[in-house]
């Protein structure tokens, strides 16, 4: 019995054995990577190159592609003043051709096989700098299939002796029990030592590389491979993370309301017809500019009123005019004998025909200024405030009614915020914190706001309290009835790590960053997040000050690690 068990120890222990790759190099290269040219790269603390190159034949031209990038924020460099020389070949001639933004061209000639280190000088606003590229190797053949024959060789290629020492020991095991005639055991051993002879080998990465190669977003891997032509196409930009001064904050929710003077409506004020419509909807329009021409209609009791009326003044008119012509006469006669006349006599001729002028002349401009009303009833319909025309529908011709709204005129220059407070961050607000106000559907809109009324009344609904808040907007980027976020930030600071929202994105239901780990690899990075202060979110854990994060892009590196 105890052969037995230490013949089926010892078949277990064999077939169980497997190679160890030690430091990972062994692991296959990253796919992702071009294999259509070689890439070589060299940065400094203020620029990071990146030269793509083909094969390269000396003595014959060869065109080279170095992209040029600010080594923090990852923006291309534009408009650089680059040279390039090779301290291995004095005779080797460079040109350089600007392509696009931080792409250039390089028109190179090589004298001989070898590698080659390039010296790179760059002028440029953000300073001046040289950085070596080294190992271009000219006359390097690209080859394509290394990684298929060595992960072909991994897995097709089975030992000789694997398969030999199974049939020995197998032929022993059998032996042994054969001279014990015990058949049952014989039959399971021979299968057992037939299994060893094709054992498959199990490969183990050792030291950190326990999961394979880091590469792909399926959840084996957490890198990705971003070409740096992609990476400026996409505008993927980096900042170094800091330990900087970070703003807790209280977050409540409002909506933009028009400030006082921000919204005007035009109504008409009789029934009629719109002769002229002088503005286009969306029309920026100044206050007291004439918007519409408005003709009153009369209707049939107006129009008698309005016979009655002028008829009533042409009777007024008529006898007004013969009292000014008795008293004008009597005046004449008493100027021609005023030698003996009483003096007193003149006085009162002459403050009669005074008197009888001015009533005249008081019922001419009535009865002139009702019949030009009756005539002619003419309103002109003018801008009460300073804005852009809202929508509306009419046209000249149109009919109106009295009371009908015409026009609305709103003026997003300043508008306010009605904010739903809850009892218990009263006393955020009534403490004198600065105020931010963010888009519900854009975290990277935002302003600042001022507090002009606290709260006078309450939310049935929701028993919140109505505060008031004042905002500038001359852009106009929030719009009235639009749902916001305000954020009361502390007046305490902490140092701590923050990163700007739009860093974050989210991955299988978890918080995560994308981390530049060389110039074209960026790295998955799940974190844990604490406060939002509506544009930072602290990190509480999972990036480590100095890593450089991408702000900028992170849904296209998000979508390439899924989808490689």
């Amino acid at each position: 019995m105890k052969y037995t068990l230490f013949f089926t120890l010892l078949l277990v222990t064999l077939g169980s054995l497997t190679r160890v790759h030690a430091h990972g190099d062994e692991i296959p290269t990253d796919p992702g990577v071009a294999k259509d040219h070689f890439t070589v790269y060299a940065q400094s603390d203020r620029y990071e190159l990146t030269l793509y190159y083909p094969e390269i034949t000396a003595q014959q031209e060869a065109h080279l592609t170095l992209f040029v990038a600010d080594f923090k924020s990852n923006r291309p460099v534009d408009k650089a003043n680059l040279s390039i020389s090779s301290p291995e070949s004095a005779g080797a001639t460079f040109e350089i051709t600007p392509i696009s933004p931080g792409v250039y061209e390089v028109h190179a000639l090589f004298l001989e096989h070898k590698k080659h280190t390039l010296n790179v000088q760059i002028t440029h606003p953000n300073g001046a700098d040289l950085l070596g590229i080294q190992f271009v190797e000219v006359g390097k053949k690209l080859d394509n299939h290394d990684y298929e024959k060595d992960e072909h060789a991994e897995h097709d290629h089975h030992p000789w002796w694997w398969f030999l020492g199974g049939l020995l020991l197998g032929g022993a095991v059998v032996g042994f029990v054969v001279r014990r005639r015990n058949r049952t055991l014989t039959a399971v051993l021979l299968l057992a030592s037939a299994w060893l002879s094709n054992a498959p080998q199990n490969q183990a990465w050792a030291h950190g590389d326990e999961h394979g190669p880091q590469t792909g977003g399926t959840g084996t891997g957490k890198s990705v491979y971003a070409p740096k032509e992609t990476q400026f196409l996409f505008e993927i930009n980096t900042l170094p993370i800091l330990v900087g001064d970070y703003q807790s904050a209280t977050t409540m929710f409002g909506t933009i309301i028009p400030a006082s003077g921000g919204l005007g409506m035009v109504v008409a004020p009789q029934n009629g017809r719109l002769t002229k419509v002088q503005v286009a909807v969306g029309q920026t329009v100044r206050a007291g500019q004439v918007l519409a021409v408005l003709q009153q209609n009369i209707n049939t009791p107006d129009q008698v009123g309005v016979a009655a009326n002028n008829s009533a003044l042409n009777v007024q008119l008529e006898a007004a005019k013969t009292r000014f012509a008795a008293a004008q006469r009597e005046l004449e006669r008493l100027q021609t004998i005023k030698d003996i006349a009483a003096g007193k006599d003149v006085q009162a001729a002459e403050a009669n025909a005074t008197a009888a002028r001015a009533e005249l002349e008081t019922i001419q401009n009535k009865a002139w200024e009702a019949n030009s009303t009756a005539n002619n009833r003419v309103i002109s319909l003018i801008a009460p405030i300073s804005g852009v025309v809202g929508t509306f529908t009419l046209t000249a011709g149109a009919e109106v009614t009295a009371g009908q709204t015409l026009f609305t005129i709103t003026n997003l220059n300043k508008v306010y915020v009605e904010a739903q407070v809850y009892d218990r961050d009263v006393a955020v607000v009534q403490s004198g914190n600065k105020f931010l106000v963010n888009c519900s559907n854009d975290d990277h809109k935002s302003a600042e706001v001022r507090l002009i009324s606290q709260a006078m009344s309450m939310n049935p609904g929701n028993q919140s309290q109505r505060v008031l808040f004042e905002m500038d907007n001359p852009r106009g980027e929030f719009k009235i009835g639009e749902f916001v976020t305000l954020k009361a930030l502390d007046n305490r600071t902490t140092r701590q790590i923050s990163v700007p929202n739009s860093a974050l994105t989210e991955i299988n239901g978890k918080t995560a960053v994308f981390i530049k780990h060389a110039p074209e690899t960026f790295e998955l990075a799940y974190v844990q997040t604490g406060e939002d202060d509506g544009t930072r979110t602290l990190i509480l854990k999972g990036i480590e000050e100095g890593e450089k994060v991408v702000i900028n892009g992170a849904y296209e590196v998000k979508m390439m690690y899924l989808n490689q």
